[in-house]
């Protein structure tokens, strides 16, 4: 109750910061409104586990063993006397004669003639004119200087003469070489080939075949059955005994046990549901609630009627 008032005077006061009331509340016809909202609930139902424990019968196979009389036959072995006939094989060897075709092979030489060509060297004289060099005397008349004009190799070219600084002084031999033309012969060596008929012998392998009489031993085998006297050992039943035997079987047997099994069961309580004071805002429900501490913000299930806690 004191946390309602706290809400509603912190409402008062934010509605005094803003302006105050429209108009009255029409439920307590009052300015501010001076009513009290109590919280709702809801009532929600859940599953709740628990466990018991089932009783379950199941079959199992239990092994019994028992001793019981068994029917056992005394056998004797007894000697019997039987024929059987045994085949026996026997090999001979018997003289066959086949004729068979034997290759032989005859070499003869037969001539053949070939034509081929033999290399055959020839020498036949060449003439051909070559330039031979000869040696040859001449006359040249020879100049001396007799003083220098001071021109040089300009002497006497200036007008057209003569240098003025050479004379003539005699003829001097001089030896030159010449060239004539000679004809020389010299031998030449001509391989030619020659065509040329040969005659060979060549060897001629023929095949022919010839027959013979060929004697060959070819085995024989021979099949005769032989008698003879088995003696057996046959088991003969003369009597019966009772022998006690250890037989196994298996007997059903019902075997109870307790088995957890886990149920659900539906519960049913009540959950505090949030409600606005009529006639105030969202924006001043917010502000209250804000305001209020934490204890006082949500019901507890101690200011729950006495009906309503379970």
């Amino acid at each position: 109750m004191r946390g309602m008032m706290r809400f509603i005077g912190v409402a008062l006061g934010v509605m005094g910061l803003s302006g105050g009331w429209a108009k009255a509340c029409p439920t307590c016809h009052q300015t501010p409104c001076v009513k009290v909202v109590e919280p709702a609930y809801e009532c929600v139902t859940e599953l709740v586990p628990y466990t018991v424990m089932k009783q379950r019968v199941r079959v199992e196979r239990v092994p019994v063993q028992e001793t019981v009389m068994v029917k056992e036959p005394i056998t004797q072995l007894v000697e019997r006397q039987r024929v059987v006939c045994r085949p026996v094989y026997e090999t001979s060897y018997v003289q066959r004669q086949r004729v068979v075709c034997r290759p032989v092979y005859d070499t003869t030489y037969v001539t053949q003639q070939e034509v081929v060509c033999r290399p055959v060297q020839e020498t036949r004289l060449v003439s051909e004119c070559v330039m031979e060099p000869y040696t040859r005397t001449m006359v040249v008349p020879a100049y001396a200087r007799t003083g220098g004009c001071g021109l040089g190799l300009l002497c006497g070219k200036r007008h057209h003469g003569r240098c003025g600084g050479l004379t003539p002084a005699g003829c001097v031999e001089v030896v030159q070489t010449c060239y004539r033309p000679t004809v020389v012969s010299r031998e030449v060596v001509e391989t030619r080939m020659v065509q040329e008929v040969v005659t060979r012998q060549v060897p001629v392998r023929t095949m022919r075949m010839v027959q013979e009489v060929v004697t060959e031993n070819v085995p024989v085998t021979h099949c005769r059955m032989v008698r003879e006297v088995v003696v057996d050992r046959v088991p003969v039943v003369c009597g019966y005994r009772c022998v006690p035997k250890v037989v196994t079987r298996y007997v059903k047997r019902k075997v109870c046990e307790t088995v957890p099994v886990t149920r659900y069961k539906k519960v049913k309580r009540m959950v505090p549901v949030c409600a606005t004071p009529v006639g105030v805002g969202p924006m001043i429900a917010a502000a209250a609630l804000g305001s209020l501490p934490s204890e006082q913000a949500a019901p507890s299930s101690q200011a729950l009627p006495p009906s309503e806690q379970h």
